[in-house]
């Protein structure tokens, strides 16, 4: 693991970026966000009275109430209201936007018509699946017929699925060019349709089988057509650096906007890894490349579980080394189902983890940064200009939560535990979770390269 030392000098390298407030907002987007002028009783459906407002710009949070028209955030701050309109209390609770976890693979659990009560209960309203290479090949056709989205759901194009669209069943080996011409193809038809970005998992057969080259290609074709590249690496391991440079060197071949998933350095012999890992992150966006990495509040991965003796191969002081660097936000890699059914406890535990132990037992992270990590940041990469924040004509997706009693409750041996702290969860205005029971299993909206659609 790492020693004092390098830990300590890694996160010396770090500090002073990881204590500067969230920077990824413009400026105009804090415009009225605390204060509304409203010199008649504002017009709306529903309010939240004393509540400790979080607004996910990473700013300090504030005492006031937050109302809502519709599917829409009305006002945020102090105003007057009806005496006639519903008002829920907030106090002692924090209310942030809805969550975002932009790294699932939980595709064929909403397609089956799952109700997403183990990310609801958690704060979760929207989800990006299709992530490491698997995705549907109709992105069009699924949304199409999908029986209901209990939350707000968008699709990435994976780059397995492209080559089996291309080859048939695939027997491995590089693909020809007009294969990959036949996959530009492909590709730009589920991005004019409503994939959010194109994804690989180039440590998995046969996605091994991609060149640098070929990856290049596909993103040109992101490039112009919109969207980002979500890139599990080649090797996360021993060569981890090496397969980052290679992802660094796609993105800046062809400007396309960089996913770095499930940021991590396998193994105690590769941990001394993580600060040279933000480095380089630091050194890319400096260079002018937009790039960020997800990451997952645990130690181990899904294929540490298989092993015996179970040992877990992250660190957590890399871990909580990345959490605290601005270029870096929260993903699940959560994989969920028939019934429910998980193999890892971050799919019913990830986020209240990140908040009751990073947050409030570790205190590695602020709760205003925390949240800016789990709403704005990742609205920004799916270019949301609607969502990921409290402000009022956003959409009214919304998380209220005790931040003293938040936290996981799922475990390596019983994985579908729920988790405790979230009292609420509003999706597009509609009330989908409360006290432990879902309300609604059908709020959501699908989310495109261009928003919702």
């Amino acid at each position: 693991m790492l020693t004092r030392r390098e830990f300590l000098v890694g996160l010396g390298i770090l500090s002073a970026a990881a204590m500067l407030p969230v920077r990824l907002l413009k400026d105009d987007i804090k415009e009225e966000i605390k204060t509304v002028d409203a010199p008649e009783p504002l017009d709306c459906d529903w309010l939240i009275d004393n509540v400790m407002i979080i607004d996910g710009t990473g700013e300090s949070a504030f005492k006031g109430r937050v109302a809502v028209k519709g599917e829409e955030i009305a006002a945020v701050g102090n105003f007057s209201f009806p005496t006639e309109v519903k008002v829920i209390n907030g106090e002692g609770l924090a209310l942030a936007p809805g969550f975002i976890d932009i790294h699932t693979h939980t595709e064929d659990y909403v397609y089956s018509g799952g109700d997403m009560s183990a990310f609801l209960s958690q704060g979760v309203t929207m989800q990006i699946g299709g992530n490491c290479g698997r995705s549907p090949r109709d992105i069009a056709g699924y949304f199409q017929t999908v029986s209901q989205l209990p939350i707000n759901y968008g699709l990435l194009m994976g780059y397995a699925t492209l080559r089996e669209m291309v080859r048939g069943r695939d027997r491995g080996g590089k693909t020809t060019l007009a294969e990959i011409t036949k996959m530009q193809e492909f590709l730009h038809r589920a991005l004019t349709e409503g994939a959010v970005g194109l994804s690989v998992g180039l440590e998995y057969w046969p996605q091994t089988y991609a060149t640098t080259e070929e990856m290049i290609a596909l993103c040109e074709v992101v490039k112009k057509t919109g969207g980002f590249y979500a890139i599990h690496i080649r090797n996360e391991y021993d060569g981890v650096l090496e397969a980052l440079e290679e992802a660094i060197l796609i993105g800046k071949k062809t400007g396309v906007p960089v996913q770095y998933s499930h940021l991590k350095a396998g193994y105690s012999r590769n941990w001394s890894k993580y600060p040279r890992i933000l480095e380089m992150l630091s050194e890319a966006e400096a260079d002018g490349l937009d790039i960020r990495a997800d990451l997952y509040a645990y130690n181990f991965s899904s294929t540490d579980l298989g092993k015996k003796p179970f040992v877990p191969s992250l660190s957590d002081e890399g871990n909580e080394l990345a959490a605290a660097h601005p270029l870096t936000f929260f993903g699940s890699d959560s994989g969920i189902y028939a019934g429910g059914r998980a193999n890892h406890p971050r799919t019913y535990g990830n986020i209240p983890r990140i908040l009751g132990r990073f947050v409030r037992e570790k205190k590695v992270l602020t709760l205003e940064t925390a949240v800016a990590k789990l709403t704005s940041e990742p609205a920004r990469r799916l270019k949301l200009n609607n969502r990921g924040l409290l402000k009022k004509g956003y959409k009214a997706d919304l998380v209220m939560f005790n931040p003293e009693t938040i936290i996981d409750r799922a475990t390596i041996n019983n994985t579908t535990l729920f988790s405790e702290g979230v009292r609420h969860v509003w999706v597009n205005g509609n009330l989908a979770w409360s006290d432990g029971k879902l309300l609604n299993a059908n709020s959501g909206q699908m989310i495109s390269n261009q928003g919702a659609l």
